[in-house]
């Protein structure tokens, strides 16, 4: 029985570690496939959601909803693997991951610093551990709702990286 639970483990760190390189392609390169296409710019903004009027509130929105949808997995998988931590800890882990992420773009000349990403990934991040509660809490089994995680994370998984495929062989 400590076998399965082991192999639950490794492939929750698998599916963990491929997420946080797409979390970095994202986050950083923008999913371009050639550095020379990236926007090379500099700039910081440490208003909290402050936008120039240049770009429209469209765009904004969209940028806030995204910046929360792509660090919600964050959460749940750093529940799962870190499943005694404490919540603060989760939390400070989150908060400086997303830190780190945007001092490297502002270090990379590769986009902008905007102190509005690292609230809503990290918030991305707390409703990740909440999702995770909450399934944890309606199943009374840690081992089932890993496993249900789990699943559907390798169908996205797997759906993503076929995407991919098929879009580098358009090009």
């Amino acid at each position: 029985m400590e076998k399965k639970g082991i192999g639950l483990r490794t492939i929750a760190s698998v599916l963990f570690i491929l997420y946080l390189v797409l979390l970095v392609w994202i986050i950083l390169f923008k999913l371009q496939f050639s550095l020379s296409d990236m926007d090379h710019r500099r700039s910081i903004n440490l208003i909290p959601f402050y936008y120039s009027t240049a770009v429209g509130e469209r765009f904004h929105i969209k940028e806030v909803r995204d910046n929360v949808l792509i660090f919600i997995p964050f959460g749940i998988f750093l529940s799962m693997l870190a499943f005694e931590m404490k919540l603060r800890s989760k939390i400070l882990i989150l908060l400086g991951t997303s830190f780190a992420l945007e001092v490297m773009q502002y270090v990379l000349a590769i986009g902008g610093t905007d102190i509005t990403d690292i609230i809503t990934n990290a918030s991305g991040g707390v409703v990740g551990i909440i999702l995770y509660s909450l399934l944890l809490k309606m199943l009374k089994d840690k081992k089932r709702a890993d496993i249900i995680i789990l699943v559907i994370a390798v169908i996205v998984t797997v759906l993503f990286f076929v995407l991919m495929a098929f879009l580098m062989l358009a090009n």
